[in-house]
Parts: structure tokens; C-alpha cells; sequence
């Protein structure tokens, strides 16, 4: 192998183990509402309201992973097609590795994000499910009207629910549960990307939101703790 092809091929290489990491936080490691959640089966149907929610956040699921695996996944899996068909060539016979295994690597790199990517929003979709499921009227209201003051690319990215006094927050790692309640401290900031906030309940938790609903993140943080006003 020549220097011009070791240094894209070890780059390549070493993100192999660094999804790895990031898979093993993400599908392994498990919280007590995510050990729930692994456990929970849909019960009880839901009210047209409800499951017109469920289905709108399922079709953008689909549709954010299927542009996903248009623009990452199958222009690797063509790449890797034509340079196995080259290597095949008398001319690449004498080095077939150097036209297969980097091919090979972005292919793996590629199927393995839009793997774990589908997984999140799948989780994501199933946590919400459940939620909706047992949140009363007025959290569901509440749920409806930050979704209506989204932009189209966020109305069902969710980043937090409040469901029977409590609150979810949805990151790519983790869906975390707290209580509102036990907020001792919280600090935000913001930027062209959304708001930052930072907050102690008791355990330190930070969590990127859109503009547009931190304002109903506070109003709930301020109900459930008034000394935070």
C-alpha cells in the first residue's frame, strides 16, 4: 500500500471503533425509563387526535432516515460495488486489497451510522408512543401546541415531554427522566443552533432545544419550582 492510501485508510479504520463506543452508550447502557420502555407494549388504542400525532412523528422518522441512507449509505454500497468490479481487472489483480478494503470500511461506516441512527429514532418513536399513552389531556395539549410552534424540520424532533409530573428529555444518547421538582439550579444560553440548558436535578443534565420551545420549558420548570423565577 502507498502513502496516499494508508492515510484515508486509517481514518476510516479508526471511526470503525469510535461508532463502536458511541453504539455500545447508546443501544447498550440502559436507564430506568429506557429498561421500561424495553419492556413496554402498546395497550390501549388511543384517540384519533393522539394517533394522528404517533403517525406524523412516524413519517418523519422515515423520512429523515430514508434521505439519510440516499445521500450516505447507498452512494457507499456503489462505491464499493465499482471498485470490487475494478479490482477484479488484470490490471489490479497484483493489488486487490488497496481496491477493496477502503471501499469496504466506508460501506461498513456508513451502514453502521444509518444502523444506529434508524435505532434512535426508533427508540425515540417508541418512548413517545408510550408517553402519549399516559399523559393526560392537558400534557398532550401542551405536547400539540410546542409541536405547532416548531419549523417543519423540528415539529417531531422532540427534546422534552412532560407527562404526569415528569419530565423526559430526549437526547441522542439517552431518554432521561426527572423529576421537575428536584431542579435545584438551571442555566441557559443561546445560539444560532437553539438554546443550551444546563440544569441540576440532582444529577447535572444538559440539552439542546429549539428557540421556539424553550419558552414553554421554562414555564414548566418555573411552575414546578417557583424559587427559580
Amino acid at each position: 500500500m502507498d502513502t496516499l492510501f494508508l492515510f484515508p485508510f486509517y481514518i476510516f479504520f479508526l471511526m470503525l471503533p469510535i461508532l463502536g463506543v458511541i453504539m455500545y452508550f447508546v443501544m447498550v447502557r440502559k436507564n430506568a425509563f429506557e429498561e421500561r420502555l424495553a419492556l413496554y407494549r402498546p395497550q390501549h388504542q388511543l384517540s384519533q387526535k393522539r394517533e394522528d400525532y404517533l403517525k406524523g412523528a412516524r413519517k418523519f422518522r422515515l423520512w429523515f432516515v430514508g434521505i439519510f441512507f440516499v445521500i450516505f449509505v447507498a452512494p457507499s454500497i456503489i462505491y464499493f460495488i465499482l471498485m470490487f468490479q475494478e479490482s477484479t481487472a488484470k490490471w489490479y489483480v497484483l493489488y486487490p486489497n488497496e481496491m477493496i478494503v477502503e471501499p469496504l470500511i466506508i460501506f461498513l461506516i456508513g451502514f453502521l451510522a444509518y444502523y444506529l441512527l434508524s435505532y434512535v429514532f426508533k427508540r425515540n418513536e417508541k418512548a413517545l408512543r408510550m408517553l402519549v399513552e399516559q399523559m393526560s389531556d392537558s400534557d398532550f395539549e401542551l405536547l400539540l401546541k410546542i409541536k405547532d410552534k416548531l419549523p417543519f424540520i423540528n415539529k417531531y424532533d422532540t427534546s422534552f415531554v412532560l407527562c404526569n409530573h415528569q419530565l423526559y428529555f430526549f437526547t441522542f444518547f439517552a431518554i432521561r427522566e426527572i423529576d421537575p421538582t428536584k431542579i435545584t439550579n438551571m442555566n441557559w444560553g443561546r445560539s444560532k443552533n437553539g438554546v443550551s440548558v444546563t440544569l441540576k436535578a440532582p444529577k447535572r443534565t444538559v440539552i439542546m432545544m429549539p428557540q421556539e420551545a424553550f419558552p414553554y420549558f421554562l414555564q414548566i420548570v418555573e411552575q414546578y419550582n417557583p424559587k427559580l423565577k
